[in-house]
């Protein structure tokens, strides 16, 4: 899986970041999603193709988290983006 070209991810504050649409991407999502540090940590995985187990596993060694917890996270995160057509 991977994020659908023009997607925008930035950080607004210490630990809240947001992603948008620009280009034609906008036909697709015309709005903003808001994020914690570690679900942006997530989204920005998706800059370029990958698993759920390779987002579980880099989730896991950047945050120290237990393989549980972190397919919990991602796949809170995937469902979201998939819910606004985020990614394909």
């Amino acid at each position: 899986m991977k994020l659908i070209k023009g997607v925008v991810i930035s950080k607004v504050d210490e630990n809240s970041y947001v992603a948008v649409t620009t280009g034609k991407s906008m036909k697709k999502f015309n709005g903003m999603v808001r994020f914690n540090e570690s679900a942006a940590f997530i989204v920005k995985q998706l800059e370029s193709e990958k698993s759920e187990k390779q987002l579980v596993d880099a989730l896991m060694q950047e945050y120290d988290v237990t393989e549980e917890t972190a397919l919990t996270n991602v796949r809170s995160v995937v469902e979201k983006l998939r819910a606004e057509g985020l990614i394909k």
